[in-house]
């Protein structure tokens, strides 16, 4: 978790607050050595005002001077920041360090008139123990809020911890003031304990509730507002988003993470809409043109010749139609499977699947050679490895003019496989473009030697499924395409 930086107000405030209390201590320690040794005490006799001048100036102006000490440096630090933060921060401070300063010197002037004596060493004591490092605390966390306070933008932990600290000082200060308003009454501690005991503690169990209640209904509006936006999404309208709070809690992060997810899934129901257009697309043209040829074979069979030609251009274009009908099933299946690691030789995958491609019409004017590093293992599937070569030997087969080489060598941790043909290449600025789905350049747009596009996408996706990549690499002639895996 990233730390939040402290802002110049909040330590410059609470270390003015610490020195104005060790000034204040140090020079009633000070006055009291002036005032020369301590005698020993006498019995029925009062201890001597040491330092009564001093505490009655403390006690009358102590409270303003440290107060305005503290929100002149509070302001003075504030620089560069909004005028209204400036102004509530300096407010914040002074407000707080007053109060702290106000019963400091109430106990001060109390203590002098109990045991004047000593009270220079009790302020000394207690003053560099407690209230010094008390005041810093006290004044530095509330202009610390204050720096940063925006109530709707307050997470929901911290509307709960102010409202319990609110309601917590409040009712603390209320019981010290009852206290101290009844301790020169008649009531003991008896009638004490029965005020509480009947209205104080069921007033305080309301009033804490209640607005926790309160605090954590306001914080949570955010989230009904996301439940309501996510219950009118539908598959038509997957371009909406939840509303994002300006916050910086949870509940921000879990509408930012379900935007997230909703982009993910927009972006997914996109590429299913297009992935289907383009099939139907692709499926049309073949299915139109191969019952084109047999209606119009048995509408005018007077003018067909040769029949055997016909079911033979009728097979051609079943078996197009088979390749594609499998293409699009292995893109369809391909995220859906379960994954498949076994030992896998590329070499030797290499080298059958080259002397396979010798024997098929499309390779019968080639002159396919195979340089491979025996052996070459690599975890994965091996009907997906054995796809992924096959296409793209069969998309070099398909634009070489004479030769077609598939090199399998290791480079440093990697395992590569390329295939190069001297055919006429694939500019650069389409070598991204090539493993789009259905993307075929214009020299392979023909029924007679064009494919559906998809050989080379299917061919990257079954890369990447292996941590690998496919790309298309620069060649002195014709296209090179490599594959690389990390060797495992």
């Amino acid at each position: 978790m990233a730390r939040l930086p402290v802002p110049r107000q909040v330590w410059a405030s609470g270390l003015a607050a610490l020195l104005v209390v060790v000034v204040v201590v140090c020079w009633l320690a000070y006055a009291d050595v002036l005032a020369g040794p301590l005698q020993p005490p006498v019995p029925d006799v009062p201890e001597v005002d040491r330092i009564g001048p001093q505490v009655d100036l403390i006690s009358r102006w102590g409270a303003e001077t440290g107060a305005a000490a503290v929100a002149l440096v509070c302001w003075w630090t504030g620089r560069g920041s909004g005028p209204w933060t400036r102004v509530r921060t300096t407010a914040m401070a002074g407000a707080i360090s007053y109060f702290l300063y106000d019963a400091a010197c109430e106990w001060l002037a109390r203590e002098n008139l109990i045991v004047p004596g000593s009270v220079a060493r009790d302020a000394l004591r207690y003053g560099l123990g407690f209230t010094g490092p008390a005041a810093a605390v006290l004044t530095a966390v509330p202009v610390w809020a204050a720096v940063a306070f925006r109530m709707r933008g307050l997470s929901l932990g911290a509307r709960l911890a102010l409202a319990a600290s609110g309601a917590a000082g409040v009712l603390s200060f209320c019981m010290v003031a009852l206290l101290d308003t009844t301790r020169h009454s008649m009531l003991n501690a008896d009638s004490l304990f029965g005020i509480a005991r009947t209205t104080g503690v069921p007033l305080v169990t309301i009033l804490t509730g209640g607005l926790v209640y309160v605090t954590v209904a306001r914080a949570l509006r955010p989230v009904e507002a996301i439940r309501r936006e996510l219950a009118d999404i539908t598959a038509q309208s997957l371009d909406r988003r939840v509303p994002v709070p300006p916050t910086a809690g949870i509940i921000a992060d879990l509408a930012r993470t379900t935007n997230a997810t909703l982009d993910r899934v927009e972006a997914a129901a996109t590429r299913q809409r297009e992935f289907t257009a383009d099939a139907a697309h692709e499926l049309r043209s073949p299915l139109a043109a191969l019952r084109a040829q047999l209606e119009s074979a048995l509408r005018h069979p007077e003018t067909v010749a040769d029949w055997q030609e016909v079911v033979s251009e009728a097979v051609d274009d079943v078996i197009r139609l088979q390749r594609l009908a499998d293409d699009l099933l292995l893109l369809a299946s391909h995220g859906s499977v379960t994954p498949v690691r076994e030992p896998v030789d590329l070499s030797a995958l290499a080298q059958d699947l080259v002397r396979e491609h010798q024997h098929l019409p499309d390779a019968a004017t080639l002159q396919l050679q195979c340089e491979a590093l025996s052996p070459a293992v690599l975890l994965g599937n091996p009907s997906h490895l054995d796809r992924l070569l096959r296409n793209l030997l069969t998309n070099a087969c398909r634009h070489a003019k004479t030769e077609v080489t598939v090199t399998v060598i290791r480079s440093g941790t990697d395992l590569v496989m390329s295939v190069q043909d001297d055919g006429p290449g694939i500019p650069p600025a389409d070598r991204t473009r090539v493993f789009d789905r259905f993307t075929r350049l214009d020299e392979a747009r023909t029924r007679a030697t064009g494919g559906a596009g998809l050989g080379l996408p299917i061919a990257k996706d079954l890369a990447i499924a292996h941590c690998g990549t496919l790309t298309i690499e620069n060649s002195a002639s014709g296209a090179l395409l490599v594959a690389r895996f990390p060797a495992q």
